[in-house]
Order: structure tokens, then C-alpha cells, then sequence
């Protein structure tokens, strides 16, 4: 599964532990086995419920008169046991909202039976969870997304991941629609009634969350072969043709993760399916039928854009690898699901730096980033989740829990890759595939393959899967012999963080000097590291390649000496300034030194090292007293100034890839916070003139244009946006109006902005997807506040718990600590009725405290490099 970038979405699970209930065991038990299932639903996705009947063969080891099913709002017609050559006749019985008992008045024996249970279920039509349904152009579609506890939705059965059988599905449905699922198509069967059954063949072996299928009147484009694997790619009515990129690049993606692996696609076919909206969640990596957002698969043509490409390829990467680690090899519970998409993503970055260079951004340091933003907090969780409460139907990965089974396991994999050599690291994924293929395996099997007997590299591993925090690793430079590096190790934490103990890790440091490269275990609290260096070197990188999960802090004065006089490469750059922000907030770096280096390197040839420098200047914002913006839009004046201008608004023929992302991301944000009054009018200008004539503004420009407008927008240009969303077909389209709409300044239009979160006549979860992923809060927090505290309920019942569970992190940009306490007051009352909320609201409390230390720390420093811009302005 996949995250969106900037969302709290990717590929989301939807799976806690919390702690456990003196209640029901969480796990089924182990006394009835499925072998294989042979599931029959009827399916019409112009109507609420669904029908169906599975047939589970089982294995029963011990005998008894109850059978224990995952089932989430199903009702049961009827349930029978056959076994021995009798019929044992089963009463359902409902225990909680995940689980089901069929109760036998007669005790059955033990041996091999067939369950069968008739039933009938919902089709949701808010959540994008189970089997649900949307609408788009005027017609209704039915899809699944099983992970990570869903598939209990549809039907009863036995839904954990340890349970991989194969599956033989038929889909009762209307005549004029068509079916797809995991598997190939067997035969299609007229019946009475307007109705057809599409059978599939039997699936290979899969545990019930991968199980995937879609009913709808679709279109089909034909994606040709992958080596031997055909592809095809299932869309909306009439939108075939823009799944025309998806084709281009799928084939090469399956081929290099094929070659890495040394083994074929493990399945029939690759189907690729969009879904109009996924809430929690971009893409699915459902073995024979992938799922993605219709947003970041379909393009129309000439909307294509450089984001929409990198993220489809990236994205597509991450999907396909999961077809081997997690489909081919599955974790054997849902504690090891780091496992699966920290590989993936790792895997990803691997296959899109190879193919598509031109979008490649540093998933390695982008992952080391985000995770690190979340591990620095003492609310924060260790990659290996224990599983062993109670479940929530809630959105507990998303955001900042997501950042660490995402983030810091795929950076924990980069680091690990680069402490053991690539072709190392390489030999043991394939050990590991080739002794669990079509099996269940664990976090420590795939360590033990890494390791092939290598005790201290399991062991090290295993301190950063195992335990919370990111390490913080001083280097001192010691030449009063030979030349020698003096390390110590301890939690990094932000100012204003008060931990109780500081663990120890098992850290690969590897530095390098103008001598070359130099690596060592820190296993203790201190270390040395000797140096090739004849002489005292002129300095020292302390995380050579930029890989290593760990915060390098410096002398004073010597990160700046690194950073002005090294040759370093592009991951060592951005490691280095992704450091430097977080040094401001523990107070190790002054806040004036990280600005220099910020505004020195926005100008750098590299995108990626702009986009770090731009992002260590944006991160100060929130410190920013009102009289200090001048200032402060003096500063983004003098690092970005010249380029954005040069970039401009509109996408150019002659634009590099890299042009067209650092406009996507910045120019944009620029405008706003660096208070450019040019861009703002041109902005203007391009986006009346597109209210009048839809084809004068570039697709690729428009979300941009529409946003930037809306900074100094009036009441005229918003309810010409307005007028333009209603009845708008076009799903891309409606998402730039809404992020437009969600950024006005002038408070009287803002707040009627959030109006539209309430109104009948716009889908909520659309509005503030659009608005939450690509507007910026223009007004400040507190008019949202009072508006959360006012419709907390209405918003509640119009939303999936999903999204209400991650209504406190709407409001990690404040800075004070009478907010965090507010949002506490607001919140808490809701805890027990929202899963999933309680940790989300435990980190966003805990990221405004953390900003309210930083302001209180780094004012003076921010102060004194403010204050010559002053006159600037």
C-alpha cells in the first residue's frame, strides 16, 4: 500500500493495537484451519446491500460446538458443518463488531469439513474500506479494499494473514457490467433476470486481505505484455485512453523488479484498476488486480504533468515490489507489516532512480526525513507494532505513526544496504523469497537472510526495529596523535522533551574525510573511529552517503566548515540540512547559522538540495511574530526570488522535469510566503481569464495559478469558483477548485470555505482532501478551531471515522501551548467514540509543545537574522 505525498492517505492501514480489553482474544482460534474458500456474492453496485454464500473447506483439530468467524456487519441466513458424512446446522451468533460465533447444538469431531454460511451485507458508500461503492459520471462502481481487516466486511471468514489458501470467487451481476478480480476470468453465464455469473479461475494462495474485485460498466485498456505477464488497465466509463502513461511504464517497472528478484511475476495477469476516491490510502498492491486513485493514475492527455508522472512511477514501483515481499512472501501477523512497506518503498526508490532519473526524488532522504520528523517525539513507536489488544477500524497509520512503518523502515533497509554492499544485501532478499515463496514469514526470518549467521548485523538491526527514537551521535575530532574520530551516542530529542532514559543503539556509522571513507559499529554509549588522514583533517562528513538513521552533531562552527568547503554529494547535502533543522529545535544549531546555509544552497543546480534549502527556510514560519513577515518575505525574496520569476507560472516547452516540479512545489508557496506581489496579480489575471475560457490556462499550471489567486482573492473571484465546481465532471478539476477555494485570506471567504465541509451539495471527503493536500491554511488556526469546536458532530457524521481520526493533526502548524491544551479540551471527550484518534491526537499535542520550545529557544537567533532584511522591505 501506498501513501499519497502530503496527505495523511498511501497506501494507509487500517489497523491498531491498543491496549488489550479484558474482552474477546484478539486472534481466531487455532482449532478450525481454512484450506481454501469458494466464495459466490451478488453484487449490484446501484444498491446498498450485497448478497452471497462462502464455502470454507477446514481442517478442525479440536473438536467442539463453536466455530469463531471474523464477520463486521454481516447478517448470517444460514450456516451448516459438513464433515464425516453428516450435516451439523449452526446458529450465528454476533460477539463484538469484528467477530462471530456459529453455535452447533451438536458437538462436531475433528477432520477435514466444508463451512458454508449464506449471508447478506452493506455496500458502504462513505468509508473507501471493505466492499464499497462510489459514483462517477452518473454511474455506480463496486470495489474492495481488504487491507488490512476488511474483507470481514463482505463476507465471513477467517480474515488474518496467516491464512493463505487459495480462492475460487464468482460474482453474480448486471449484464451490462463488467467484473474483474485477482484472478483470470473462467467463463461468463447468462441468467434470468438481467443478471450474468463471471467465474475466475482459482487464485494462487492468498491470506484475505489481498482478495480483490471490481463490478461497474469499466472500460479496459489493453497494456500489451510484460515479459510473459499480460496487463491491462480497468477505468471509469469512457476513460481508457487516459491510463495511456500508466501503459507506457508499467512493463519496464515489472521487468527491473523481475530482474532484481531473479524470479518471475508470481501471478496470471496484472490488471490495474482506478478508483474514482481512496480516503486512506493511494494505491493497493491486491496480487493480479492493483488499485490506485483514479487521480494518480488517469491523465487526461496534456495533463501529464511531472508530478503526476513521478508519483504514478514511484508509486507503481512500490505496488509491484509488494507483489513479491507481501504477496508472494506475507508476513505472518500484522506486527511485521513494517516489513512489507518499508521494502517497498525502499524497493521504489531503487527501481525509480534506474528508470525514470527525471523524477526521481531522494526517497531515501525524503523517507529519513519524514520518519525522523515523527521518531523525535516521545509519543512516537517503534517500527516492529506489536499486535496484541484489540483492532481499530480507524486510520492509526496515518500521518505520523505511517512515518515510521513507512519511513523509518525503509531508511533502516538504505542504511543497511549501505553498511552490507548492494550485492550482499541483494543475495539475501533472494534467500529470503526462495525458502518462504508462497508462504508466511517474519521481520527475523528476513534478518536472518540478510545476516546468513552474522550475529552482530541481526543484533544491530534489531536496535532500530525493536526500540523508539532516533539516535543522536556526536563527532569530536581528535588530532593529538594520529587522527581519530571520538563518538558518542545518546536519544536525539527536541528542546522541551523530557525523557525519562535514553536507549542505546547498534549504530553503522560511516564518515568520510578527504582521505576517503571510514566505518564503525558504535555499539556503546562512546567510540572511537581512527581516520586515514595523514594530517588533521580540514573536515569531517559524519554520515557519508547521507544514509545512516542517526543525527550527526558537530563542534561548533564545523558543520559550517562541511558544508562550505566539502565536495559532497546530493544525499549528503540533504542529510546535512535536514540535520541542521532539526539541530535548531534541540538547540544544537543556532537558528541564523541554518538560515545561511539554507539561503546559500536554495540556489544550488540540484532540485532536490533547492527543495531541502527552501524547506529549512519554510520550517522557521511558525516562529514568526506578525511584525517579523516583512522580514521574513524578504528572506524568501533573497533565496528564491530571482528563480521563481524565472520560473514563472505556466509551464514552458523547453522546462526540464526538474523545472516543472520545483514550480509544482514552490513557486506557489513562494508567492504567499515571500508576499510577491507580481506573481499574486499575474496570478490573478491567468485565473479570471480561465474562468471565462477554459482552455487559456496549461492543465499542468492550473491548480498553481487557481491557489495563488485565491491569497488576495475577493468575493467576485470566489464565487466564480464556486459557480465552476458545481456540476463539474471532471474529478482533477474539482480538486484544484476546492484547494483554490481553501485558500483565501480575507476571513469572511475562508470561513465560507469551510462552509462547503457542511453543505449537501459537495462531498465533504473531496473538499478537504483537495484542501488538506495541496491548499495551505491561509488564515491561521484559530478560525478553524472555532469552527471544529462548533460542527465537531455534523463534521463527524458526514466523514469515515478515517478522516475524523485525524482531525487533531489539522492543527499541528500552531505553536503555543494554550492551543495544545485547547485542542486537548476539544478532543479528548471524543476518544473512546473515534479509533484511532487517541493516538493522533497524543502526537499532535505533543509536535505543538515541541514548537512552542522552539520558538522560546531560537527567538533571539531568528530575531538577530531578521532584523538587517527589516529595511529591505
Amino acid at each position: 500500500m501506498k501513501l499519497i505525498a502530503g496527505l495523511v492517505f498511501s497506501c494507509l492501514l487500517s489497523l491498531q493495537a491498543f491496549a488489550a480489553e479484558d474482552v474477546l482474544p484478539l486472534r481466531l482460534p487455532s482449532g478450525v484451519t481454512p484450506t481454501a474458500y469458494r466464495l459466490a456474492l451478488t453484487v449490484d453496485p446501484n444498491q446498498e446491500r450485497h448478497q452471497g454464500e462462502v464455502g470454507i473447506d477446514v481442517t478442525i483439530t479440536q473438536p467442539g460446538t463453536v466455530i469463531r468467524l471474523n464477520a463486521a456487519e454481516i447478517t448470517v441466513t444460514s450456516a451448516r458443518l459438513e464433515l464425516g458424512g453428516k450435516t451439523y446446522v449452526a446458529r450465528a451468533r454476533i460477539r463484538n463488531s469484528d467477530l462471530m460465533d456459529l453455535e452447533f447444538d451438536t458437538p462436531y469431531p475433528a477432520g477435514q469439513g466444508l463451512l458454508t454460511v449464506a449471508f447478506s451485507g452493506r455496500l458502504e458508500d462513505k468509508d473507501s474500506q471493505g466492499l464499497f461503492r462510489q459514483k462517477e459520471g452518473g454511474d455506480w462502481y463496486a470495489f474492495t479494499q481488504f487491507e488490512s481487516i476488511s474483507a470481514r466486511r463482505a463476507f465471513p471468514g477467517f480474515d488474518e494473514p496467516g491464512w493463505k489458501v487459495p480462492w475460487t470467487l464468482s460474482l453474480t451481476i448486471p449484464q451490462g457490467m463488467t467484473a474483474v478480480a485477482s484472478a483470470p476470468m473462467a467463463r461468463e453465464v447468462l441468467l434470468s433476470n438481467g443478471q450474468k455469473r463471471v467465474e475466475f479461475q482459482t487464485t494462487k494462495p492468498l491470506p484475505s486481505y489481498l482478495l480483490a474485485f471490481g463490478v461497474g460498466p469499466f472500460d479496459i485498456l489493453d497494456g500489451g505484455m510484460a515479459g510473459k505477464t499480460p496487463v491491462r488497465f480497468i477505468t471509469p466509463r469512457g476513460r481508457a485512453h487516459e491510463a495511456r502513461f500508466a501503459a507506457s511504464m508499467t512493463p519496464e517497472i515489472l521487468g527491473r523488479l523481475e530482474a532484481y528478484f531473479g524470479t518471475p511475476y508470481p501471478y496470471e495477469k496484472l490488471d490495474v484498476m482506478a478508483l474514482p476516491m481512496t480516503l486512506s490510502f493511494g494505491a493497493m498492491e491486491n496480487p493480479g488486480l492493483v488499485t490506485f486513485s483514479s487521480l494518480r493514475l488517469l491523465a487526461k492527455q496534456g495533463e501529464e504533468s511531472a508530478p503526476f508522472k513521478r508519483y504514478f512511477v514511484s508509486t507503481q514501483a512500490h505496488e509491484l515490489a509488494h507483489m513479491w515481499f507481501g504477496d508472494l512472501v506475507t508476513m505472518a501477523w500484522w506486527d511485521d507489516l513494517w516489513l512489507n512497506e518499508s521494502f517497498a518503498s525502499w524497493m521504489a526508490d531503487k527501481i525509480t532512480s534506474q528508470m525514470a532519473p527525471e523524477y526521481h526524488e531522494s526517497g531515501t532522504q525524503d523517507a529519513r526525513a519524514w520518519a525522523m520528523q515523527t521518531d523525535r517525539l516521545l509519543s512516537t513507536s517503534q517500527i516492529y507494532q506489536p499486535v496484541t489488544g484489540s483492532f481499530s477500524q480507524g486510520d492509526p497509520l496515518g500521518g505520523q505513526v505511517a512515518a515510521i512503518v513507512y519511513g523509518k523502515g525503509q531508511a533502516t533497509l538504505a542504511m543497511f544496504e549501505n553498511w552490507l554492499g548492494a550485492d550482499r544485501f541483494q543475495a539475501g532478499v533472494r534467500r529470503y523469497m526462495a525458502k518462504h515463496a508462497w508462504g508466511n514469514a517474519t521481520g527475523e526470518d528476513f534478518v536472518a537472510a540478510l545476516a546468513q549467521g552474522d550475529t552482530e548485523l541481526a543484533a544491530a538491526f534489531k536496535t532500530f526495529t525493536h526500540q523508539p527514537g532516533v539516535p543522536r551521535v556526536t563527532v569530536a575530532l581528535d588530532c593529538s596523535a594520529k587522527p581519530l574520530l571520538k563518538l558518542s551516542q545518546s536519544r536525539f530529542l527536541p528542546a522541551g522533551s523530557e525523557a525519562t532514559n535514553s536507549p542505546l543503539w547498534e549504530v553503522p556509522v560511516k564518515v568520510r574525510t578527504p582521505a576517503g571513507a571510514a566505518q564503525v559499529l558504535l555499539k556503546g554509549k562512546t567510540g572511537e573511529l581512527p581516520l586515514a588522514d595523514s594530517t588533521c583533517p580540514a573536515w569531517v562528513q559524519a554520515n557519508a552517503g547521507g544514509s545512516g538513521y542517526y543525527r550527526s552533531v558537530y563542534a561548533p562552527g564545523a558543520m559550517r566548515t562541511l558544508m562550505n568547503t566539502a565536495d559532497l554529494s546530493v544525499p549528503e547535502l540533504l542529510a546535512n540540512l535536514d540535520d541542521a533543522k532539526a539541530l535548531t529545535e534541540s538547540g544544537d544549531l543556532r537558528v541564523a547559522e541554518a538560515l545561511s546555509m539554507a539561503t546559500r544552497f536554495a540556489g544550488h543546480p540540484s532540485r532536490e538540495v533547492t527543495t531541502a534549502a527552501l524547506g529549512l527556510i519554510a520550517h522557521v514560519e511558525p516562529l514568526l511574530e506578525p511584525k517579523q513577515r516583512s522580514a521574513y518575505a524578504a528572506l524568501w525574496q533573497q533565496a528564491f526570488g530571482e528563480r521563481a520569476r524565472s520560473l514563472g507560472l505556466l509551464d514552458r516547452p523547453t522546462d526540464s522535469a526538474d523545472d516543472r516540479l520545483l514550480r509544482a512545489n514552490w513557486v506557489g508557496r513562494f508567492a504567499e510566503l515571500g508576499q510577491d506581489a507580481g506573481l499574486q496579480t499575474q496570478a490573478t489575471k491567468l485565473a479570471k481569464a480561465w474562468l471565462k475560457d477554459r482552455k487559456s490556462l496549461p492543465v499542468n499550471s492550473r491548480a498553481m495559478v487557481l491557489h495563488v489567486a485565491a491569497l488576495s482573492g475577493d468575493k467576485a473571484y470566489f464565487d466564480a469558483l464556486l459557480a465552476a465546481v458545481h456540476d463539474n465532471p471532471d474529478r482533477r478539476e474539482r480538486a484544484d477548485i476546492y484547494a483554490a477555494l481553501g485558500g483565501f485570506r480575507k476571513p469572511s471567504l475562508s470561513q465560507a470555505a469551510r462552509e462547503l465541509w457542511l453543505s449537501p451539495q459537495h462531498d465533504i471527503r473531496e473538499v478537504m482532501t483537495a484542501v488538506r493536500g495541496r491548499g495551505r491554511a491561509a488564515v491561521g488556526p484559530e478560525p478553524l478551531f472555532q469552527f471544529m469546536e462548533k460542527h465537531f458532530t455534523e463534521l463527524s457524521h458526514k466523514l469515515p471515522n478515517e478522516m475524523v481520526a485525524r482531525f487533531p493533526q489539522m492543527f499541528t502548524g500552531s505553536c503555543s501551548r494554550d492551543q495544545a491544551q485547547r485542542m486537548v479540551n476539544l478532543f479528548t471527550p471524543h476518544l473512546a467514540a473515534v479509533d484511532g484518534m487517541a493516538k493522533s491526537l497524543e502526537q499532535s499535542v505533543e509536535t505543538v509543545r515541541l514548537c512552542a520550545s522552539y520558538r522560546e529557544v531560537q527567538r533571539a537567533s531568528l530575531q538577530g537574522f531578521l532584523k538587517p532584511l527589516q529595511a529591505t522591505r
